[in-house]
């Protein structure tokens, strides 16, 4: 099951979040600071997170630019703050959303049906080698030789 860190300082809003994002069939921690949420990543990378921008001990921008590009997980970034140059700016460091508060649902929920699920992409690859033995292929095939000039 997918993992997400919820990263909100609103104790209410954060709840709330756990909730929705636990009823969409997401393993969830709960984060009310940086702190917080780098003690939660040390016990268990995320395969997304849910960033508030404004937190009491810093910037959300600020632990994204704890978690690694190669990681795979995915942000999203949620602020009652909204400009412009903070969009850019998350966008910029690999947020794939940018939510404005108070977080319509319905558009948090297309967010969460795009993060990749360990079982899907199983499988997904099931269904890829199935169609290579069909073709007569195999991840231990030559690559195709070039007939001509």
């Amino acid at each position: 099951m997918p993992h997400i860190l919820i990263v909100e300082d609103d104790a209410n809003a954060r709840a709330a979040l756990g909730e929705l994002v636990g009823a969409e069939g997401f393993t969830t921690a709960l984060a009310g600071s940086l702190r917080d949420a780098r003690i939660q990543m040390s016990r268990h990378s995320p395969d997304a997170v849910l960033i508030d921008l404004v937190l009491p001990d810093g910037n959300g921008m600020d632990l994204m630019e704890d978690i690694p590009s190669h990681s795979g997980t995915e942000i999203i970034v949620m602020t009652g703050h909204a400009s412009v140059e903070t969009a850019v700016e998350a966008l910029r460091m690999g947020a794939a959303d940018y939510l404005v508060k108070p977080v319509n649902f319905q558009r948090l929920k297309s967010v969460l049906a795009r993060i990749p699920r360990p079982g899907d992409l199983k499988a997904e690859i099931g269904n890829l080698r199935g169609e290579l033995r069909r073709l007569g292929l195999s991840a231990a095939s030559r690559p195709p030789r070039r007939l001509c000039c």
